[in-house]
């Protein structure tokens, strides 16, 4: 989440949306722009910068959720803590349709995965839900007046912004995500319902059966 004093703006960012690359941009055109959470949902929002325009993105959700898969499985360097890098690497070593529909880590949580009582504030959110559980709804809330954009559209959301995206640098390659089997279908279809209506998705990219 972000604070844009200029625009009276605060953008809400999306894991896996383009939210590095657009926060990288903001944060260069707009000094006084304050990152005060890295994910928090926009039911977050402190109180009185609620009343600026709230904006973020929606992807589609099967693109999002393996462009995550993949990504966590290159997961690491940094200022990360090692039991952090561990625990998400872990997490994806299984076939996409089985992580989709049994992970139980959560991407983004303030709290010490080693057990020594740290705590880091600048990922705190308000639904530590395991991502493979948590619809973009849940960080958007569209019933609060969240505009949102779809992916596709990253760019003009950008210029809305007043800023202008250069080259993504934690994009993940284009390869299309596998086939669903059934049940991994259904599962999506139920979690992910609202996702799939916004982004114009009719169906999952469903295996032959």
């Amino acid at each position: 989440m972000i604070l844009i004093p200029e625009i009276s703006t605060v953008l809400i960012l999306v894991p896996r949306t383009g939210s590095g690359s657009l926060r990288r941009a903001v944060l260069r055109e707009y000094p006084e722009a304050m990152q005060i959470y890295r994910h928090m949902e926009a039911d977050g929002i402190p109180y009185g910068y609620d009343t600026w325009r709230r904006v973020g993105v929606v992807r589609h959700p099967i693109d999002r959720l393996w462009s995550l898969y993949r990504f966590l499985g290159k997961f690491g360097g940094g200022q990360h803590d090692p039991a952090f890098v561990a625990a998400l690497r872990n997490s994806v070593d299984r076939p996409f349709g089985e992580w989709l529909i049994h992970n139980e880590i959560v991407f983004t949580s303030p709290y010490d995965r080693a057990n020594r009582g740290r705590f880091w504030p600048g990922y705190a959110c308000n639904h530590p839900i395991p991502e493979n559980r948590k619809s973009q709804a849940v960080y958007i809330r569209p019933d609060l007046g969240t505009e949102y954009w779809t992916f596709e559209h990253l760019d003009q959301l950008a210029a809305s912004l007043g800023v202008t995206m250069q080259e993504r640098e934690n994009a993940t390659t284009h390869d299309p995500a596998p086939a669903l089997e059934q049940e991994a279908e259904a599962y999506a279809r139920s979690v992910f319902a609202w996702d799939f209506s916004v982004t114009g998705a009719a169906q999952c990219r469903a295996a032959s059966r």
